[in-house]
């Protein structure tokens, strides 16, 4: 009799561990439309009023071509003084998602050493920057509200 109980504590064990490894291998891929994602996330975000900016400027900013990738979505920066920005990327696959995380940084960096000594309330926003990969998408935000859009971006997936 104990080493049944023996066996079925084994039993359990490799279940809770294959159940554990399947928890812990990575953020599932999504199946939402990245303007279903936008939308949610503009409705917290303060960004619906102002334009998508075009591909050039996704080019422009960050390097990457917009074509090479299921869906890209960014509201940019008004004038040279602002840095509230928002950007949502859905890869084709996520081998994609690297580069398109050191692209974000980039930025981002390019941005903190621009205001840098100069621009507080700016250097501030950046700082407090939200960036996020979820499968097979990615947000990045600058600006107010982030923790309120970040939340929509993760229950829009």
């Amino acid at each position: 009799m104990r080493q049944y109980i023996t066996y079925i504590k084994y039993v359990l064990v490799v279940f809770i561990m294959f159940f554990i490894f399947l928890d812990l291998r990575g953020d599932s891929l999504s199946d939402a439309q990245i303007t279903e994602v936008v939308e949610a996330v503009n409705k917290v975000s303060g960004f619906a009023e102002i334009p998508q900016a075009e591909n050039r400027t996704v080019k422009r900013f960050y390097g990457l071509n917009p074509s090479d990738y299921e869906g890209v979505v960014l509201y940019a920066p008004q004038d040279n003084m602002d840095v509230h920005e928002l950007l949502i990327v859905k890869v084709k696959d996520i081998s994609q998602n690297e580069m398109v995380e050191a692209a974000i940084q980039e930025r981002l960096d390019t941005q903190l050493t621009s205001f840098e000594g100069y621009g507080a309330e700016q250097v501030a926003l950046l700082k407090k920057h939200v960036l996020d990969v979820k499968g097979n998408y990615i947000f990045f935000m600058v600006g107010e509200n982030t923790e309120e859009a970040h939340q929509a971006f993760l229950d829009s997936l």
